[in-house]
């Protein structure tokens, strides 16, 4: 049985690679005719030496460690290059990459909405992550987005509507940009001054996903609960502890707060109130309708079937042509976000090609771009020529363009790291986890109660706000004296008493609210009476300084944190070390627990872009970059700038990858004699040896008194360091 498995995964291979090397051939030859007819010719075959570094940045995002171009170089295998773009494919550094390519478009955040969007941020980042190491084909990945509903932890997808919470109008313009290179963002206001589109069309597009209401409250039915209240508030018995309901309401909000996406029938979509061509009336309901291709009506399931057809007009050529510049540096269509009925590319052919093949290799990102790479024309030299915007370029090479800020930071990654991709766990992390685990926990115990049950024990949790009042009224209004006084320590200790004291009252929303609907939930889950609560420990000083506390009340099988993760994480620890032992054994070092806790905490110090947050901080060396701050679409900024310039002269990176244990300073160490150093520090940095001029060069520059260090520095600094060539 193995060698029929090992057999048909051979043939199954052939069979790919062969339909890749056709569809390479099939691009080249319309390049080639296109060519002809221009009286153009193809730009010269790049060098082992280019390639190489040009395909490790352009499909995993990074340079090319010293190692990794000897073995390239040194190999007489024929198929060597189509065999290193099917190995950079398949490698978890290709997924790092093109989750920066979907975290501009989509705008993945880590905390998004403010940051209050952390419970849904973070799983939907690492969703979008785990689809592309799947290789989930586009079309379906589009359609898991759009028809996205639910809670967060049953269905993270659904981040891509909570990341335009409370938008649906900006969220259908931000849809229609993305996935059909269609700006209607104007026409949202009036109909479209540059385009065909109406305002009308518009909100007929918008009225498909409009009734998906997007939310972060996990108090269920708050409207009807609201409603309890204001019919308390009139009673004189009811009044007094019905003061305190909402605060009870927003408290129970934080223990249970999470995203929501939902489809509500009663959310129709109308005209604005300054509404004003002559097809309907202002504040009209808008029936849905395509805006192009077959007109269709229907929900958001249809909407997602239109958007993700083959015979929309415009689904696949949007992505064909964004992954075309991807691979050579400028698209087909310009700007790829801007198509029109007027819109022609640059080669008409070669688009409707690339259009065939994406349908037929049924929206495979990695099939499709395995079969751009492995054309000549990605390997013939770049064109060093700078376009002139309108202007026809046909492809003779890809041109030549900068780093993004991925690139550069993770090329730094690389001068540091032996091994720049170490083994990792994917997915949320075991804290996230337990977050997810928390709240779906409250939130299905809650599910199970009427609203008058919550109601209920939301008074009586009332009068435990009552009962404290009297003694946090003077603890506020101290507190705010000493924010007037600018007297911080006093401030945070009086915030301390504050929080000692409310917690008795918070404790009452457990007592009344929670208990009672988790018991019903492990009544459910295990037919048997729900044991006693577990008691609720007041919180130490460390503890009331953090936002809130979870508390576990009553253990319910089936709301435990996934074991596994936690053994996943010590896993990709050992394997780190087996990483890190292996490159030892390698360069010979000798004091292996000295090397182990240097590569450990150079591995804490310097992730891959990937694996921080997204967007980085402010200030950290990928905003100086040019970084997105993924507010807005595909909002990265590739372009020499003043903050560049000075991180790369003056920040701390140079002294980084010069400390001991970084792949720059083990070439260094591993070079015999001076020459060899100067050929280590280029073929570290440029994937090349130094040509006769730049040694020249050198000698002279060392008679002035320059160092090794001084080399590494000036390269670093060339633009041939910071463009992809």
């Amino acid at each position: 049985m193995k060698a029929f498995t090992r057999t048909l995964f051979v043939t199954l291979s052939l069979v790919v690679c062969t339909q890749a090397d056709e569809a390479s051939k099939q691009i080249d030859a319309l390049l080639a005719k296109d060519w002809q007819q221009n009286g153009l010719k193809a730009n010269p075959p790049a060098s082992d030496e280019t390639f190489v570094r040009r395909v490790h940045l352009d499909i995993i995002g990074r340079i090319p460690t010293m190692q990794e171009t000897h073995v390239f170089l040194q190999s007489t295998d024929k198929d060597k290059r189509a065999k290193l773009i099917d190995s950079l494919l398949a490698s978890d550094g290709y997924a790092q990459h093109m989750f920066q390519f979907w975290a501009d478009l989509l705008r993945v955040q880590s905390r998004a909405n403010g940051g209050q969007g952390e419970m849904t941020s973070k799983p939907y980042l690492e969703h979008v992550k785990k689809r592309i190491r799947e290789n989930m084909p586009y079309d379906a990945f589009v359609r898991e987005l759009l028809t996205a509903q639910g809670k967060v932890w049953d269905n993270p997808a659904i981040g891509y509507y909570m990341r335009d919470l409370g938008m649906p109008l900006d969220n259908l313009a931000n849809t229609t940009r993305v996935f059909l290179g269609t700006r209607i963002e104007c026409a949202q206001c009036h109909n479209h001054p540059f385009d065909k589109w109406t305002q009308m069309q518009f909100y007929q597009m918008a009225a498909f996903t409009y009734p998906l209401e997007t939310n972060f409250t996990g108090v269920s039915d708050k409207g009807e609960l609201m409603e309890l209240k204001r019919a308390a508030d009139k009673k004189p018995e009811l009044a007094t502890n019905a003061r305190h309901i909402g605060r009870v309401f927003e408290n129970l909000g934080d223990f249970v707060r999470y995203s929501k996406v939902q489809s509500l029938p009663t959310r129709v979509l109308k005209l604005p109130h300054d509404y004003q061509y002559t097809d309907a009336k202002p504040k009209d309901a808008v029936k849905a309708a395509t805006m192009l291709g077959k007109p269709l009506t229907g929900d958001v399931r249809t909407f997602a079937e239109w958007m993700t057809s083959p015979e929309n007009p415009r689904f696949t050529t949007v992505i064909a042509n964004r992954l075309w510049k991807r691979v050579f540096g400028v698209g087909l269509i310009e700007p790829v976000d801007e198509i029109m009925d007027t819109t022609v590319a640059m080669n008409p052919a070669l688009m409707k090609h690339l259009e065939k093949l994406m349908i037929e290799s049924r929206y495979d990102v990695k099939a499709y771009l395995r079969a751009l790479y492995n054309t000549q024309a990605y390997q013939n030299e770049a064109t060093l020529d700078e376009l002139v915007l309108g202007e026809v370029y046909h492809f003779t090479g890809p041109v030549l363009r900068r780093m993004t800020a991925e690139q550069i930071y993770d090329s730094f990654v690389t001068l540091i790291h032996p091994t720049p991709d170490l083994p990792r766990r994917k997915g949320i992390d075991s804290e996230m986890a337990k977050k997810l685990v928390y709240r779906g926990k409250l939130s299905d115990a809650l599910d199970l109660m009427t609203t008058q049950e919550i109601f209920d024990g939301a008074m009586k949790a009332s009068e435990v706000y009552e009962s404290v009042s009297a003694r946090s009224k003077p603890l506020r209004e101290a507190y705010t004296a000493a924010q007037k006084a600018k007297d911080k320590p006093l401030m945070e200790k009086l915030n301390l008493e504050i929080r000692s004291v409310e917690f008795v009252a918070r404790t009452g929303i457990h007592d009344h609210v929670v208990v009672p609907a988790v018991a019903r939930l492990y009544e459910k889950k295990t037919g048997k009476p729900a044991p006693p609560p577990i008691p609720v420990v007041k919180p130490g000083l460390e503890e009331l300084k953090k936002a809130g506390q979870n508390r576990a009340y009553i253990d319910v099988p089936g709301y435990d944190i996934d074991q596994a993760i936690p053994r996943e994480e010590k896993t990709a620890a050992d394997a780190c070390d087996a990483v890190y032992h292996e490159e030892a054994k390698r360069l010979g070092v000798t004091d292996i627990d000295a090397y182990l806790k240097s590569r450990r905490a150079q591995a804490k110090d310097w992730p891959r872009a990937a694996d921080l947050e997204s967007p980085a901080p402010r200030g950290h060396y990928l905003r100086e970059f040019g970084q997105s701050d993924r507010d807005l679409i595909d909002n990265a900024n590739s372009d020499a700038s003043m903050p560049q310039a000075l991180v790369l002269m003056n920040s701390e990176l140079f002294e980084s990858v010069l400390k001991p244990n970084t792949q720059l300073r083990l070439n260094l160490a591993a070079a015999k004699y001076p020459d060899d150093q100067v050929t280590a520090v280029y073929q570290t940095l440029l994937s090349r040896k130094p040509t006769e001029a730049e040694r020249t060069a050198w000698a002279k520059a060392q008679q002035s008194g320059l160092d090794i260090e001084d080399l590494v520095f000036a390269l670093i600094n060339t633009q041939q360091f910071i463009f992809v060539k």
